[in-house]
């Protein structure tokens, strides 16, 4: 069984183009190489400076919002899938907070997958910055060593959507040895944009992208950028052992409150406090299913519709229909509704098989609701508080066939591949000529 900590806290495609303030700068070249004279012998642990932010609020045991029965069928689950942390927000507060046995709050934990999510949010930061010019810039004009090669035509989108068309080595050793290296050894499977197929070693691409973007290690952009907005304490994260980049394949470290906050900006949509740290159309864009999966956003997953078949594994729907989700290895999950003002953050031992609505339903079941609001025969949207208004929803296109195209196929191959009935033929690529 966990225990809780308690403590009352003293306060409180193509959408997006470009929001920069300032216009885009220009190719950075690679990072320098590390000193030869004293190269590092092994990955290295660098911080993410935090900020000043608030406590998180933390309900008192008078003031909680969730039932007896709900917090002991809470405490059964921790204790048979393994737990670690699992924190429960809800309505203005953290309504449960439970370690593990030697765990505490202040303890960093690995995000075990999370960091996807927290960097397709840092993407929506740079665009709006100005370091790159839109989701759909081909890495070719960031990445110097892929400007006349076939992979430069892959796009920041397509890191973010799982279409790079790139293969990745099982093992990522070699990443946390050399990142240049690694990135060199990468071979491209598929045309970029044709196959879905989701990977880790896009999202360690992704990072580097951000690096030579903004011209400076992801860790200092990280913290300017997003962390101290936040209002996060100091994280970690590990530089690779020649010095060329930042590793995120894993021990992307920070406490479970600060991944929390990650549940709380997407809930918010991207502002904290009523303070923007986001823009909010990134947000947006990034919880709306992709070409490819109904329940895919841009590293981020969608609980409706329910589909068989899909990235969802559940046994029965979610309760909160709007539930969106950054999702982890084995079971590390951030559930947030906005709708509920709810958000679920789970760590610990990797559960296989993972069910991902049964945690989420386990909590949505024991809430107490506040009152219906009253309604008037014309509008039953007026009256309710900012916040509760679930839009409509609706039955999504049917997404088209995925195909592998051959990189050595005719060109004109590529622009007419298959689709299902009715859906409407893939845009075109990039037509600048590139060498091969």
């Amino acid at each position: 069984m966990l225990a809780p900590v308690l403590a009352v806290a003293v306060g409180g495609g193509v959408l997006l183009a470009h929001w920069g303030k300032r216009p885009p700068l220009p190719v950075a070249p690679p990072p320098p190489m590390a000193a030869a004279s004293a190269p590092p012998q092994g990955p290295v642990t660098v911080e993410v400076a935090g900020g000043d932010g608030p406590i998180l609020t933390v309900a008192s045991p008078d003031d909680r919002q969730i039932s007896d029965q709900g917090l002991k069928a809470l405490q059964a689950f921790e204790s048979t899938t393994g737990t670690t942390a699992l924190l429960v927000w809800y309505r203005g507060a953290l309504q449960v907070e439970d370690y593990a046995a030697g765990a505490r709050p202040s303890d960093l934990v690995d995000g075990a997958g999370l960091q996807a999510g927290l960097l397709a949010l840092l993407t929506g930061k740079a665009i709006q910055d100005g370091f790159l010019t839109s989701a759909d810039q081909p890495l070719g004009q960031i990445l110097t060593e892929w400007k006349d090669d076939p992979r430069g035509r892959v796009t920041v989108r397509d890191l973010l959507v799982g279409t790079s068309g790139l293969g990745f080595p099982a093992d990522d050793a070699a990443a946390r040895a050399d990142l240049g290296a690694w990135l060199h050894g990468l071979a491209l499977e598929a045309e970029p944009g044709t196959r879905f197929k989701p990977a880790e070693g896009e999202v360690q691409v992704l990072a580097l992208v951000l690096e030579r973007a903004t011209r400076q290690p992801l860790a200092a952009y990280l913290s300017q950028a997003l962390w101290a907005p936040l209002g996060a304490r100091p994280a970690e994260l590990l530089m690779d052992g020649a010095g060329h980049g930042t590793v995120v394949a894993c021990c992307v470290k920070a406490t479970a409150r600060d991944w929390l906050r990650l549940g709380l900006l997407l809930k918010d949509g991207g502002q904290v406090e009523e303070r923007p740290v986001l823009p909010m159309p990134w947000v947006e864009e990034m919880q709306r299913p992709s070409l490819f999966a109904r329940n895919e956003g841009l590293r981020l997953r969608l609980a409706w519709p329910r589909e068989k078949g899909g990235a969802i594994r559940a046994a029965e729907a979610f309760a909160e229909p709007d539930t969106v989700f950054l999702a982890g290895a084995g079971g590390q999950r951030l559930y947030v509704s906005k709708a509920a003002d709810l958000v679920i953050l789970r760590l610990g031992r990797p559960v296989d098989p993972w069910d991902d609505a049964a945690l989420a339903n386990l909590v949505s079941r024991h809430l107490e609701r506040p009152p219906e609001p009253k309604r008037t025969p014309y509008s039953s949207i007026a009256t309710q508080p900012q916040g509760w208004a679930m839009p409509p929803i609706v039955t999504p296109r049917k997404p088209p066939a995925v195909v592998t195209v051959p990189l050595d196929g005719p060109p004109e191959a590529r622009h007419s591949q298959p689709t299902a009935p009715g859906a409407a033929p893939p845009p075109p690529r990039d037509k600048t000529p590139h060498r091969p």
